[in-house]
């Protein structure tokens, strides 16, 4: 009851109070505007999602007052200037809106990059304080991206490391997608992208000022792995082969390409061979290598078409039919294996071409130990070419592997014994001290002065660790000592490949002959000698950043080349090499293999490479070839 006499006796002194404000002596007089009032609405967006297929988009300006047109001048900021508009909107008679044309560049959208602007009414006199007279907002273009799932990524180049990440596909272009999460687990500050690009390319498609010819290659968008490189200061950068003058043509971006489709048209599996690359350092090429990079898609299983090949011997049977003899390993999924017989200077990736079409006659194959009949009338060098097809036809992959076969006659290949091979290309690349061990070596009885050293980068070579050498074939070095005043080394592969694509070797002379004659050569001092059962090479000397090289010849890697050899390369004969000499050849490989068992891998010079390629990128120096 007390509650309800309270409450009234409050009302009571509210109506008194209205009534005293409400007399006519003291009426409240409201406030009116003049003016046309123009604002802009409190409901415009402050994201404006605007087309790369168009060039403008409208903003409304509003206003109060409609009786009579007006023109209303318009001030715009925007970031990097990336807007334009006119410098004022004019409202029709009785409109209450117009529209204010805001105009962009449609090529220099970047998807997801919003940037800011404002709009602003420069007639004060025609707006109010209580419209808004300035708009601010971003404007941009959201990537037309859907996920279509995890997937894994596989990099066995530089860091060697799996991971899984998310892939997008663009929906508007169907060939294109993003790669989320690739390098995370090697990023250690540096700027990493936020995702790697890449475009399945189709025939006609120009890619810096190439045009593809090919179908199922795959270009890459320049991308930050985030590793950051302590000793230069600098990001690893991963780039598609294009961006380099000397693997810009087609050739080079082979080994960038889809291996896989899955059954609804979308890949399966793609494969990536960059160039890692240092802006201002240098880096490593890798875009001959197969294997750098590989995507799995969701919804993928990968299947194996992998297989391990290599010759062991030449077998003749009862009847005198001879055979190239080999041990072949084949993946769960190679079920449709040829082989053919051709050969060692053939292109191994032609032949399987031509025994695709039919054009050439093969042996089927089976894993294990395998014969190819060597064809009659073959002899020489020879290489035996295996090839795996898939369900549909398509080769999957191209194995090969070298041999010798003279077809009965002799052999003009003779060995001299064991000589003594001091190595300085390979060994000064990567800035290691040159070495010198023994190598067995053999002299062509057709051209006397003709002599190879047998495999020396195979197991013979001390700063190989166990599986870095090519063990499918057999890379004799030849050197051409014929003429003694005037020896030459043409380049030849070593049947080495330690992560940087294929090496060759080749002296300065054998550099050059493609282009002048041996006498020329021999002029100009390019050429070595052989005095007294050792064999020399001329040292060279250059301008380098930090003074002068001396050089000898060139390692190739891939596709680049670099200076070799800083004036110990030599090569003594068995009939020249001393006791002493020898004796202390093997006891410095004794040496090494003793510092190895007792240091195990601290002391392996396959670890010591990849501190070194950290530390010091190969592509400080490249030569055209």
């Amino acid at each position: 009851m007390k509650r309800n006499i309270y409450s009234l006796f409050l009302a009571l002194i509210a109506m008194a109070a209205f009534t005293a404000c409400s007399s006519d002596d003291h009426e409240y007089q409201w406030a009116t505007a003049s003016g046309e009032q123009v604002y802009f609405s409190k409901d415009l967006p402050a994201q404006v999602e605007i087309s790369n297929k168009e060039n403008s988009f409208t903003v409304p300006v509003s206003r109060v007052n409609t009786s009579g047109s007006v023109t209303v001048n318009i001030s715009l900021e925007s970031e990097d200037n990336f807007l334009s508009a006119p410098s004022s909107v004019t409202f029709a008679e009785g409109a209450s809106t117009a529209n204010l044309v805001l105009s962009y560049n449609p090529e220099d959208l970047v998807y997801d990059q919003f940037k800011s602007a404002t709009l602003s009414i420069a007639n004060t006199e025609l707006t109010n304080e209580y419209g808004k007279t300035t708009y601010s907002f971003s404007a941009g273009v959201l990537s037309p991206y859907k996920t279509l799932g995890n997937g894994v990524w596989v990099e066995d180049y530089l860091w060697g490391y799996q991971t899984n990440v998310t892939i997008a596909q663009n929906t508007e272009q169907n060939n294109v997608y993003r790669i989320y999460g690739a390098t995370d687990p090697v990023n250690n500050g540096g700027d990493i992208s936020p995702y790697l690009e890449l475009t399945i390319l189709n025939p006609g498609d120009v890619i810096r000022g190439v045009t593809v010819t090919q179908p199922d290659l795959v270009f890459f968008a320049d991308y930050n792995s985030g590793y950051h490189h302590g000793t230069y200061d600098a990001d690893v950068m991963l780039y598609h082969p294009s961006i380099f003058t000397n693997t810009n043509p087609e050739e080079f971006w082979l080994h960038s390409k889809v291996l896989a489709y899955k059954e609804d048209g979308t890949p399966g599996q793609i494969q990536l061979a960059p160039r890692y690359y240092m802006e201002g350092v240098g880096g490593w090429n890798a875009s001959q290598t197969d294997g750098a990079v590989v995507i799995t898609f969701p919804g993928y299983a990968p299947k194996d078409y992998s297989a391990e090949f290599a010759v062991t011997g030449v077998f003749t049977d009862l009847s005198g039919a001879v055979f190239a003899e080999g041990i072949l390993g084949l993946g769960a999924d190679a079920q449709d294996v040829r082989a053919a017989i051709v050969g060692a200077d053939a292109d191994a990736e032609a032949v399987a071409d031509a025994i695709a079409a039919g054009e050439v006659e093969t042996t089927a194959l089976t894993a294990g130990n395998v014969y190819i009949p060597i064809p009659e009338g073959t002899t020489g060098k020879l290489q035996v070419v295996v090839v795996v097809f898939d369900e549909e036809g398509a080769v999957k992959g191209v194995y090969s592997s070298a041999f010798e076969y003279y077809g009965g006659g002799a052999n003009p290949w003779v060995s001299i014994g064991t000589g003594l091979y001091t190595e300085d290309f390979v060994s000064s690349v990567f800035g290691a001290d040159p070495i010198t061990y023994e190598v067995e070596i053999e002299e062509n009885t057709e051209t006397p002065g003709l002599y190879r050293m047998i495999y020396p980068y195979g197991e013979a070579y001390p700063y190989n660790d166990e599986g870095d050498w090519d063990a499918s074939s057999v890379y004799n070095v030849e050197v051409d000592a014929s003429d003694p005043e005037g020896v030459i080394i043409y380049p030849q592969n070593i049947g080495i490949d330690w992560g940087y694509g294929p090496m060759a070797i080749t002296s300065m002379g054998g550099y050059y002959a493609s282009n002048y004659d041996l006498a020329t050569l021999k002029e100009e001092g390019m050429l070595g000698t052989l005095v007294d059962g050792v064999i020399t090479l001329p040292v060279f000397e250059r301008d380098t950043d930090d003074g002068k090289a001396n050089y000898q010849g060139l390692v190739y890697m891939g596709t680049s080349g670099y200076y070799a050899g800083s004036g110990a390369f030599q090569l003594v004969l068995p009939e020249a090499v001393s006791d002493a000499a020898r004796k202390q050849a093997a006891a410095k490989a004794r040496a090494r293999r003793f510092a190895k068992q007792l240091f195990g891998e601290q002391y392996s010079l396959k670890n010591l490479r990849i501190m070194m390629n950290r530390k010091a990128p190969l592509d400080r120096e490249q030569i055209a070839r």
